[in-house]
């Protein structure tokens, strides 16, 4: 996992997750604001915050202050499919 720290308005930030895209991204960040944990998405460059969905652009960064690092952490280890995997297929019918 990638546990790089970044600075944003005077505040430490670890990177938690990486999505692929804005909607997978968005996932994740929802995943994280339903349990009140603040969340800052990056593209892959780092250098741009992304305040309104793009569509697919490319590699997005998740990243929550230092203070809820370990609680995202735990959160997001509970939950492994929160990104971009979907649940297996059944014969239901």
């Amino acid at each position: 996992m990638n546990n790089q720290l970044i600075r944003h308005n005077g505040q430490l930030w670890y990177i938690v997750a990486h999505a692929a895209g804005m909607v997978e991204a968005e996932i994740v960040a929802g995943l994280l604001r339903s349990a009140a944990i603040p969340v800052f998405l990056l593209r892959e460059s780092g250098s741009v915050a992304l305040p309104l969905t793009f569509g697919l652009l490319g590699g997005v960064d998740i990243a929550v202050p230092e203070a809820y690092y370990v609680e995202a952490m735990a959160l997001l280890e509970d939950d492994p499919g929160a990104v971009g995997e979907l649940p297996p297929e059944t014969d239901e019918g």
